[in-house]
């Protein structure tokens, strides 16, 4: 009886202390896959950002185009935005993380050149659920990490 109770708490504490580990690992830093969100090519890679910490606000710059040449322009993007380079461009700012998730942050849509509230939710080590909000209406779309 002794021993089963003795071995029961060492099997316990190792999977704790796994858990532990592979919940450390996790980060939504890294670079992450974009899909195309509307038409024939729907969920084929559109772009990727890198997603970066800097004194714990997260930020997201594009790294990556897929559908349109490097050099292109933000033709749709308002304001300071407008016609600037979408390489290198900052889509994504000012997340925090809280309680197992990263909120309080904006996201740009610059096929839209709309602005949005944000939240990520890491759905596994290489899945994002990227929640955007205009008001009270959201949508969730989904990224994977690129390898």
């Amino acid at each position: 009886m002794k021993k089963t109770f003795i071995f029961a708490v060492a099997v316990f504490i190792l999977m704790a202390v796994s858990g532990f580990s592979i919940a450390a690992d996790q980060s939504i830093v890294g670079v992450w896959s974009l899909p195309i969100l509307k038409g024939k090519d729907k969920g084929r890679e559109r772009s990727q950002v890198e997603i970066f910490e800097k004194d714990g606000i997260y930020y997201g710059k594009i790294v990556k185009l897929v559908t349109v040449p490097a050099n292109s322009l933000c033709t749709k993007c308002k304001k300071d935005r407008k016609d600037k380079p979408l390489m290198g461009m900052l889509i994504l700012w000012d997340l925090k993380k809280e309680a197992g998730r990263y909120a309080g942050g904006k996201i740009y849509e610059v096929e839209e050149g709309t602005e949005y509230k944000c939240s990520i939710t890491q759905m596994a080590p290489d899945k994002l659920k990227i929640t955007a909000c205009l008001l009270f209406l959201c949508e969730s779309h989904y990224w994977t990490r690129v390898r």
